[in-house]
């Protein structure tokens, strides 16, 4: 990991689920609980979430899906194949479709850290956001100010995710701003040790966003 030095940074980047608004990982517990899904057989679906893909390696599948290159409705159907031996025969989700998945449907923001990046924006820094996320998955957009976030890179629209270094120069350069000036802000630490090694300033969000805010005053 490369040891950056601490500056007053010229842009923050937000990190949306689990940052902006609540945790998509909660939020995805939370679905496999209401649609009694097993844990082992989602963690063949989704255990290899942060793995570092190498050149010429078949990615895993959710990670061509948060790149944009298969759809959702692709996935649930694959999920049902990984799922299926799993299931008794009348259980609920066997009739599971890409409407019944989407943890953000119910996704609410988060004050402080909402209030946190127009007070960084106000005071003349720069705020963007990087996020891993879905094509079908939209209904974020439309519960926080995104007119206040400037570029805003998502995944499923550049055909590359976090923790790829290739994602953090992206957003450096379309913000215009040397790594070593951004502050990232994310809530899975494997993306905020990428994001440190690609030279940026990071930290890790966690459910205690007051003290989250406050850190990242401390570096303003």
């Amino acid at each position: 990991m490369a040891n950056v030095p601490v500056v007053s940074p010229q842009a923050v980047i937000f990190d949306v689920g689990g940052v902006l608004v609540g945790s998509p990982f909660l939020a995805a517990l939370q679905w496999a609980k209401d649609w009694d899904l097993p844990q082992a057989a989602l963690e063949k679906l989704f255990g290899e979430y942060s793995r570092s893909v190498q050149p010429g390696e078949q990615p895993p599948m959710w990670h061509e899906v948060e790149c944009g290159r298969v759809s959702l409705a692709e996935f649930v159907e694959h999920m049902g194949l990984i799922l299926g031996p799993e299931l008794p025969k009348d259980h609920k989700a066997r009739g599971l479709t890409a409407s019944d998945f989407d943890p953000f449907a119910e996704a609410e923001p988060i004050p402080i850290m909402i209030e946190l990046a127009e007070e960084i924006r106000d005071s003349g820094i720069r705020t963007a956001i990087l996020t891993n996320n879905v094509k079908e998955w939209r209904k974020w957009r439309d519960r926080i100010p995104i007119e206040h976030f400037d570029p805003v890179i998502d995944s499923c629209e550049v055909g590359v995710r976090k923790p790829d270094p290739a994602i953090y120069s992206l957003i450096c350069n379309r913000i215009g701003v040397a790594p070593s000036s951004c502050l990232f802000l994310d809530d899975y630490p494997g993306n905020v040790e990428a994001a440190l090694a690609a030279g940026l300033d990071a930290l890790q969000v966690t459910e205690d966003f007051a003290t989250a805010a406050i850190k990242v005053r401390e570096r303003l």
